[in-house]
């Protein structure tokens, strides 16, 4: 919850304490907060808590399932199973760390800066490293046939272009 709800309960609170009542308690937050004050039925449910002894200002604790369990721990953990075998999918990670799939993918595109790349993961930091040379096959076959003119030699070319060529990093290695 924001930081004016907190100020506001505090406020409720204080006017508790002066024995204000709670339509008296929401027309001077709206004095105070104008547009951006509780709702009355919030501001009378607050006054009722406070009024019965309670003093914490702060929202109860709500039960069910924590609201997020994307910590450090668990970053470094899918970090780890990343680099130690990058053909994992989302779904294969998720099950081996016991997180649920939405919070692996959110640790790898938000806080690993990482995005799918033909069904395997791939760091962001592959952009910025260069690209390697792609090779020109019609240059290098004309420069090629140039060279041997003879038919025999010819249906051997192909194999020799792709020995001379230099090997393209796949993103599935």
């Amino acid at each position: 919850m924001s930081d004016r709800y907190l100020e506001q309960r505090i406020s409720i609170k204080f006017c508790v304490k002066l024995n204000k009542s709670a339509s008296e308690t929401h027309h001077l937050l709206k004095e105070a907060y104008g547009n951006e004050v509780m709702s009355r039925a919030r501001v009378f449910d607050w006054h009722k808590r406070f009024k019965e002894g309670r003093e914490d200002v702060r929202d109860d604790a709500r039960s069910g399932r924590p609201v997020t369990h994307r910590t450090d721990e668990n970053i470094q953990k899918v970090k780890d199973l990343v680099c130690s075998n990058r053909q994992l999918t989302v779904r294969m990670m998720a099950e081996e760390l016991n997180l649920d799939k939405e919070t692996v993918r959110l640790i790898l595109k938000e806080n690993l800066n990482m995005k799918k790349v033909s069904a395997k993961v791939a760091s962001g930091i592959l952009k910025d490293e260069p690209k390697p040379r792609k090779l020109d096959f019609r240059s290098d076959l004309s420069k090629e046939t140039k060279k041997k003119s003879s038919c025999v030699r010819r249906k051997s070319l192909p194999y020799q272009i792709l020995a001379n060529a230099v090997p393209v990093a796949s993103p599935f290695s």
